[in-house]
């Protein structure tokens, strides 16, 4: 485990806390620092031709695919991830930098601000599930108890159109 700017990072117990607190990222590389460095990759490559918003997405799938084979099979008794050997550890974190750096580069050809779309979906997200009616369940917003927010639908990240698609979303 090592220790940046004060805070534990590595390992962590089965809830994702040790006995030092919960895990954090480490503050680098930013997001903008992943988008430059796979733009720089992709470029020394002459790949940008490859790299329409479908092929990225369907890129990013098979990722998503690759690291769901990792927990496949896996029993729902064990320790989790944390508790894998280092083989296994080593792939899970390539196939999630996989599908990191697949999401990054899809929002950046789609014009999509991730930092702050999260921002606006936990702010949407708070609005739908206030913590006095959704605690401790599972229910979709539409089924809370009367008295959740009900939304009319505005024009999110999904409705615009990504860079070269030629298509909008309807």
């Amino acid at each position: 485990m090592s220790s940046v700017g004060g805070e534990k990072r590595g390992d962590t117990g089965g809830d994702g806390t040790d006995a030092a607190g919960p895990f954090s990222f480490s503050p680098e590389p930013t997001l903008e620092d992943i988008r430059r460095l796979h733009a720089e990759f992709t470029a020394e490559r002459d790949w940008a031709q490859f790299h329409q918003p479908r092929n990225l997405l369907l890129a990013l799938v098979g990722e998503v695919g690759e690291l769901a084979e990792l927990f496949q099979w896996k029993p729902d008794e064990e320790p989790g991830p944390q508790a894998w050997p280092p083989k296994e550890r080593a792939a899970l974190q390539e196939e999630l930098s996989d599908v990191l750096i697949y999401l990054v580069a899809l929002a950046a050809r789609c014009g999509v601000d991730l930092p702050q779309a999260v921002l606006s979906k936990m702010d949407t997200n708070r609005r739908r599930y206030p913590a006095h009616l959704s605690r401790g369940s599972s229910r979709k917003y539409t089924d809370l108890p009367h008295g959740a927010t009900s939304e009319s639908r505005t024009v999110g990240t999904a409705d615009l159109p990504c860079e070269s698609s030629g298509q909008v979303s309807t």
